[in-house]
């Protein structure tokens, strides 16, 4: 009987199954409880840090204080951090394991176009920050992360 009850509530509610995990998911990121002191950092515009199962934690205190409404890509070297964050969660790495960026654009063909960029890390694996155009921001991210950036060849979406 409870579980019919739940289910009438979901139906009437007027939110979908999709919000309530969104809205549980948020509630559950870990908070980062290190030392934070970004010395540098580029503003992204109308961006949204990628949901994963790794890297991921509430956005700190500290970065909310310099987000404008935004993603920031930033550097903290003092403590070894390089963070990718919005308003709601941060991607968050330890800066001299990080080998490189790499900024990947698909074409649009058959299906739509498409732009990333991922980090890599020097143990060999990567993880894709956000779905953005980042060609642009290339030099600049390359300036204050001090690693490589790499503008991959583009392809079309067939």
């Amino acid at each position: 009987m409870g579980f019919l009850m739940k289910v009438m509530e979901g139906l009437f509610s007027g939110k979908n199954n999709s919000d309530l995990n969104r809205k549980a998911a948020e509630e559950n990121l870990p908070v980062y409880h290190g030392k934070i002191e970004v010395e540098k950092y580029v503003m992204i515009k109308e961006n949204k840090v990628e949901r994963s199962d790794d890297y991921l934690f509430k956005t700190p205190d500290e970065i909310l204080k310099i987000l404008n409404h935004g993603t920031l890509l930033w550097v903290d070297e003092k403590n070894d951090l390089l963070g990718y964050s919005c308003a709601e969660r941060t991607k968050l790495f330890v800066l001299s394991e990080v080998k490189g960026f790499e900024i990947q654009n698909m074409l649009p063909a058959k299906g739509a176009g498409y732009s990333w960029m991922s980090l890599c890390l020097l143990n060999g694996t990567s993880c894709e920050i956000a779905d953005a155009t980042f060609e642009k921001y290339a030099d600049e991210i390359r300036q204050i992360t001090g690693v490589a950036v790499t503008v991959l060849p583009e392809y079309y979406n067939c």
